[in-house]
C-alpha cells in the first residue's frame, strides 16, 4: 500500500478547518449561508448517484425533496413525531416514492426518462399547491419545529436550534454522504452503475442487471434526497410548493455540472458556487435563470467533468513529464 502523508495532513487540515468555521464567522447571516450550502450538498449528493454515477438524469429531483420536505413537516405537525422519528419516515417515504416511479420508467433510456422525471416533477409541483387539506397550498406549512436536541446526560445536551447547532448536524450528515459516495464508488455495485452509465449495453453484455441496477441508484439518490428535505423542512421551519418546484430541479443540476458529476468533491463545490451565486447576482434577480442557462451549457460542452474533473486533468498533465522523465 502506497502512503501519502501530505495528502493525509491536508484532509485532516480541512477536517479541522470545516469544524472550526462556525467559531472563526461570527456572521448569522454567513452561517446560514453555509447550512444552506450543506443543505444542498447533502442533496446533490444524491443525485451524484443516480445522475453522476449512473447517468440517469433526474429532473424531478426538487419534486422528491419535496416529498421528503412535506412527510417530515407533517410526522412532527400533525402527528405530533419527534424530529428523530420524522427524519427516517421521510427518508423511507420519500424511497418508496423512488421505487414506484423508477420501476417502470428506470427501463426507459437516455432523454426519455429524463422527459419521464420532469412530467413528474411537475406533477408533484401541482399536488403540493393543490392538495390544501394536506400541503397547505401556496401558503405552505409554518411553525415546523426545529430539531430537537439530544440530551446525554444530566447537564450535557446538544442543542439544534441555532445556526451553529444545525451546521454541525448537517456536517455530520454531509460527511456520512461524502462517505457513502465514497464506499459506493470503490464497491463491486459502484462499478456497475458506472458501466451502466458508460455503455448500456456493453454492460448488459458483461452480465449487469441493467433495470435492478438502474432501480437500486435511483433507491440511493431518494434516501438522501429524502433527509435532505427532512432536514430542509426543520431548518426553514416553513416550506411551500415554491421551494420545489421544476426549476430548482435545473438549480440542483446545474450544481452537479458544475462541480463535476461522478466525482467526491463535485457535489459541494458546485452547491457552494450555486449557493453564493444567488447572493451576487441580487441586481439581476430577474435574469439569473438565464445567468444558470449560460453557466450550465458552457460546463456541458466545454468542461463536461466539471470543476473538480478539470483539476483532475491538469493534476494528471502536470504528472505525466515526472513519470516520463523516471521511466527514462
Amino acid at each position: 500500500m502506497i502512503r501519502n502523508p501530505g495528502k493525509n495532513l491536508l484532509i485532516l487540515f480541512f477536517v479541522l478547518l470545516v469544524f472550526l468555521i462556525p467559531v472563526l464567522i461570527k456572521d448569522p447571516y454567513y452561517q446560514h449561508i453555509l447550512n444552506v450550502v450543506f443543505l444542498f450538498t447533502i442533496s446533490v449528493y444524491g443525485l451524484n448517484i443516480i445522475a453522476g454515477i449512473t447517468g440517469q438524469f433526474n429532473i424531478g429531483h426538487a419534486g422528491f425533496l419535496g416529498i421528503g420536505a412535506y412527510i417530515s413537516a407533517l410526522a412532527t405537525n400533525s402527528l405530533m413525531l419527534s424530529f428523530w422519528l420524522a427524519m427516517p419516515l421521510a427518508i423511507l417515504g420519500t424511497a418508496v416514492f423512488g421505487f414506484l416511479i423508477g420501476y417502470p420508467s428506470l427501463r426507459l433510456r437516455g432523454v426519455y426518462f429524463a422527459l419521464t422525471t420532469l412530467c413528474f416533477g411537475e406533477i408533484l409541483s401541482l399536488v403540493f399547491e393543490n392538495w390544501i387539506p394536506v400541503t397547505g397550498g401556496p401558503t405552505g406549512i409554518s411553525r415546523i419545529p426545529a430539531p430537537t436536541s439530544i440530551r446525554l446526560s444530566e447537564g450535557i445536551s446538544f442543542a439544534f436550534d441555532t445556526k451553529i447547532g444545525f451546521y454541525y448536524l448537517c456536517l455530520i450528515f454531509v460527511l456520512l454522504s461524502l462517505y457513502i459516495n465514497r464506499q459506493l464508488l470503490k464497491s463491486r455495485l459502484g462499478r456497475a452503475m458506472l458501466a451502466v452509465r458508460e455503455n448500456e449495453d456493453l454492460a448488459q453484455s458483461a452480465g449487469i442487471p441493467i433495470t435492478r441496477t438502474k432501480i437500486i441508484a435511483f433507491i440511493l439518490s431518494m434516501m438522501f434526497v429524502g433527509l435532505c428535505g427532512s432536514l430542509y423542512a426543520h431548518y426553514f421551519r416553513f416550506i411551500s410548493p415554491v421551494s420545489f418546484s421544476v426549476p430548482e430541479s435545473f438549480r440542483q443540476v446545474t450544481m452537479l455540472f458544475v462541480g463535476g458529476r461522478g466525482t467526491l468533491l463535485g457535489p459541494l463545490i458546485g452547491a457552494l458556487i450555486f449557493t453564493a451565486l444567488p447572493e451576487v447576482l441580487r441586481s439581476i434577480e430577474d435574469y439569473q435563470w438565464v445567468v444558470y442557462g449560460a453557466i450550465l451549457m458552457v460546463f456541458i460542452v466545454f468542461l463536461p467533468k466539471g470543476i473538480v474533473g478539470l483539476i483532475q486533468d491538469i493534476t494528471e498533465t502536470l504528472r505525466l513529464p515526472r513519470n516520463g522523465n523516471r521511466e527514462q
